[in-house]
C-alpha cells in the first residue's frame, strides 16, 4: 500500500499498540517529543462557534470526510523522516 517503509533516519520514536473502540488494536507512533519541538502552526483551525457564525446565511456548503482518513493526504518529503517509529522489527517510517 505504500504506507510506510524501511527507514535509517535519525530520528525515532517509541511505536504503542493501542485498542480502537472496535476492539480490535491500531500501531500508533508517540511522537509527544517530536511535538514538543515544533512551531505552533500559524493558521490553526477557527473554534467551532466562529466557524457556524460564519457560515450563518451561507447557502451552499462543501465538506470533506476524513473518517477514514488515516493515509490519505500524503506526508511532506522533508517530514517523512521524523516519522519513523522503533519497532521489533527495525525503523519504520510514514510516507
Amino acid at each position: 500500500m505504500g504506507i510506510v517503509r524501511r527507514s535509517k533516519s535519525p530520528w525515532s520514536s517509541p511505536l504503542h499498540i493501542v485498542p480502537k473502540p472496535d476492539g480490535k488494536w491500531r500501531p500508533c507512533g508517540d511522537y509527544r517529543r517530536l511535538n514538543a519541538s515544533t512551531e505552533d502552526d500559524r493558521y490553526p483551525l477557527p473554534h467551532i462557534q466562529d466557524f457556524n457564525n460564519h457560515l450563518a446565511g451561507c447557502r451552499v456548503f462543501s465538506k470533506i470526510d476524513l473518517i477514514i482518513g488515516y493515509h490519505q493526504i500524503p506526508m511532506a518529503a522533508s517530514s517523512i523522516e521524523k516519522t519513523a517509529v522503533v519497532t521489533p522489527f527495525g525503523l519504520w517510517e510514514f510516507l
